[in-house]
């Protein structure tokens, strides 16, 4: 899953669209794609940067199994990614550390959490702090990775909206 998001985020950042068939029908084609307008760059963000990761080593929340987490970064809002990078000091203005894109896709995640039913109260099944700090090395790798193309993704989507007019 983490290297078709990497496709992805590469064909969105590159702009690329790649051919397979050379032939007539592909030429009509790719003169029929010309003529379309470009998808919207959120709409592409929001189709990259959503969906589920099934995780290899489960997790235990409330009790139970945890065997995929869903996230969404584009349903958080500018504070709460704020906040979330914020949570973790920054050396670098121009990239996200390891530890930044964790707590960036802990908090995506957890805005997707399902809601339990606890003694009576009503919870997340898990939350940000249980998929930082339960995640096994191999789901930890790939949160990194998915993080880490949601911001440089947006980032230079958002670069594309900027005029010097």
């Amino acid at each position: 899953m983490a290297q078709d998001l990497e496709k992805k985020a590469e064909e969105l950042l590159d702009e690329k669209t790649e051919d397979k068939d050379k032939d007539e029908d592909s030429k009509e084609s790719k003169q029929e794609k010309s003529v379309e307008a470009p998808e919207d760059p959120i709409e592409q963000l929001r189709r990259l940067c959503r969906g589920k990761m099934k995780l290899m080593i489960p997790i235990r929340s409330h009790g139970q199994d945890v065997t995929e987490i869903e996230f969404d970064f584009c349903a958080l809002t500018g504070v709460e990614m704020m906040n979330a990078l914020d949570t973790v000091p920054a050396n670098n203005i121009f990239a996200i550390s390891n530890a930044q894109a964790m707590a960036l896709f802990a908090a995506a995640a957890e805005k997707c959490a399902p809601w339990v039913e606890d003694g009576g109260m009503r919870s997340k099944l898990y939350d940000g702090k249980d998929i930082r700090d339960r995640l096994s090395a191999p789901d930890f790798t790939a949160a990194l990775r998915i993080a880490k193309l949601f911001y440089n993704a947006s980032g230079q989507a958002g670069n594309n909206n900027i005029s010097k007019e």
